[in-house]
């Protein structure tokens, strides 16, 4: 639970995901069960950020399944204490993997706003690349944003 009150503390987190901004047992008990219930309805897969030796829940990682036969979404946050160790970046590598083979994507994509550099760094530091930018493509709090697309698929065998 500090993990989601954590994560509220960042503006930019609530403004772009199901996370409360404003923290109660019950709004992050709530938290928690949307992220069970992606799985149940088809949705995707959320999962813990852990920090491993501390086993401390730091981050969310959540790999969507999109409309489109075999592409998959990615999503991702890291509560503001635990930013800048890399923790992002290699749970981006970690997921992967699996992602792409238990999944069976052909294509696992993200989508960043333009003023988000860090995201765009741990994207990049996990292998993905940058292939365009979709103008007004994503709406935060009723405003239209770009949206920078970078994306990774299987290596060929």
């Amino acid at each position: 639970m500090e993990c989601i009150r954590l994560a509220g503390t960042d503006p930019r987190i609530p403004r772009g995901t199901t996370v409360p901004a404003t923290f109660t047992t019950t709004e992050g008990l709530a938290f928690i069960h949307r992220q069970w219930s992606r799985a149940e309805n088809g949705e995707g897969v959320s999962q813990a950020v852990v920090e491993v030796g501390s086993g401390r829940a730091v981050g969310l990682m959540w790999v969507a399944l999109r409309p489109q036969p075999h592409v998959g979404g990615l999503g991702y946050w890291i509560i503001p204490p635990a930013r800048g160790l890399g923790l992002a970046t290699a749970a981006v590598r970690l997921v992967l993997p699996w992602a792409l083979n238990a999944l069976n994507l052909r294509r696992l994509e993200a989508w960043v706003e333009p003023d988000n550099v860090g995201s765009q760094r741990v994207l990049r530091g996990a292998g993905f690349q940058q292939e365009g930018r979709l103008r007004n493509f994503i709406t935060v709090e009723d405003r239209s944003s770009d949206a920078l697309v970078f994306s990774v698929i299987p290596p060929k065998l």
